[in-house]
Parts: C-alpha cells; structure tokens; sequence
C-alpha cells in the first residue's frame, strides 16, 4: 500500500506545491467548472498565475543549487570567488505572458536577485591586472572604470548574464538615485551606451561587448572574431580611449 508523502517530504521536494497553493488551485479547480462566464474566467487566470509562480519556484531552487556547484567547485580550484545581491530591472508581464506597455515605454519592477562571480576568471579584471589596459593615451585605470560602466551599460541594456562567471540575471548598479525607478535605470543604460559607442567602428564595439560586456578574455574575444590577441588587446585600447573622450564630452555638455 502506497503511503501519503508527509508534510516534511512535501516541502523538501521543489515539484510539490504548499498548502496553501493547494487550497487555491482547489478552489479554483471548483470555479473553473461554474457556469458563470467571469467566475470561471477569473478561476483559470488564478490557475494560470499559480502555475507561473509554481515554475518561478523550481527555477529559483534550481538557479540556487547551481550557483552553490559553481562555488564549490571553483573554490576547489582554489579560484577567488565572490558573492553578492544586486538589484536588477525585470519586465511586467500580464496573465499570458506579455509585456505590459503604459503611454508607449515597457513597464518594469525591481527585483534582489544573489549572483556568484568568479573574480579570478574575469577577462576584464584580467586583461587590467596583465597590464593588457596600459600602453595607451589614457591611463590604465581610468579605462578600467570605463569598461566597468560599460559592462553595466550593456548587460542592464540588452538583457544578458555573463554565460560563464555569472549564472543570475542582468547586474544593475544604477549610477542613478535610489528612487530611480528600474525602467529609468534601463533607458538610462541604453543612453549610456550609445554615448559610449559613438564615432566607434562596428569591430571596435564587437571587440568592448565581449571584454566588457561579456566579460570575455582577450584570447576568447580574438577566437571569436577570428583575430589575433594582439590585435584585440590594441583594438580594445583604442576602443576605451575613444569611449572614455566620448562620456568626458557628454558630461561637459550636460554641465
């Protein structure tokens, strides 16, 4: 005789709903077959919701096992590793998955989402420490602090994680007030790029995308567009530089 999983095993396992999911999905199980057009509209929107909520769940539980396997295994490397929370824009969605759009612009709301960022492996952070940054018109370290703005730009921009190093959604550090809201912080992003990138050839922003927005090393960047590293770590310089005299303009003609 098969034995009922007790409360313990229902919440230790990410398939089963709570109690009180339960009780809902009952309740509106119950409504659906009302032969009230809206009570039975309103109980399959309530199903709809509780699904969603339900897969956001297990999604989340599996997102936080692999990053604790991403830790794990890269402390054992004996790798610099570092976690953090950070506040990320995500878009609204309505009951069927759309994005909600109010006078024209995308709607969005903030979330604090927990990211694991393997500090030793950053092809940026690299390329600064190798010295890859020197060499050019501008100095090493006002270039670095471009290319972190510029990493942030993009990721909060094109709504992308770094695939490697960084298994959570888009990092947003707004350099915006906090009562910003996150929509603003995306414009903004975008605004910011576009400022970074102007009078830039198409291979030069191929080349500031993948170091610092992807957080790419030079050798990986160079097998990416089929170019030699050398080539790369001069093209990114040039990049920076141009990028750097581009923010300094803009902030002059906003003073």
């Amino acid at each position: 005789m098969k034995t009922r999983p007790s409360a313990s095993d229902r919440q230790t396992d990410p398939e089963a709903l709570s109690r009180d999911d339960l009780r809902r999905l009952a309740k509106a199980e119950r409504k659906a077959a009302s032969p009230d057009p809206s009570q039975s509209a309103a109980a399959r929107r309530e199903i709809q919701d509780l699904a969603r909520r339900h897969k956001a769940r297990v999604e989340g539980q599996s997102l936080a096992a692999r990053l604790a396997e991403t830790s794990s295994l890269a402390l054992s490397r004996g790798e610099e590793v570092k976690s953090e929370s950070v506040r990320i824009a995500t878009p609204l969605l309505d009951e069927h998955g759309a994005r909600i759009v109010l006078r024209g612009l995308p709607l969005y709301r903030q979330e604090t989402v927990s990211r694991v960022r393997v500090v030793s492996r950053g092809g940026l952070q690299l390329a600064f420490e190798r010295g890859d940054l020197d060499g050019g018109p501008v100095k090493a370290e006002r270039l670095y602090e471009t290319a972190k703005a510029y990493r942030w730009a993009y990721e909060a921009s094109s709504a992308l994680t770094t695939p490697t190093r960084n298994l959570a959604p888009i990092s947003s550090r707004s350099p915006m007030r906090a009562s910003a809201g996150p929509q603003d912080a995306v414009f903004a992003a975008g605004q910011l790029l576009r400022v970074f990138r102007q009078g830039l050839s198409e291979r030069q922003c191929a080349i500031l995308d993948r170091v610092c927005g992807l957080d790419l090393t030079l050798r990986a960047a160079a097998m990416s567009l089929r170019a030699d590293p050398r080539t790369i770590r001069t093209a990114l310089i040039e990049a920076l530089s141009a990028a750097t005299t581009n923010r300094a303009s803009q902030r002059r003609d906003d003073a």
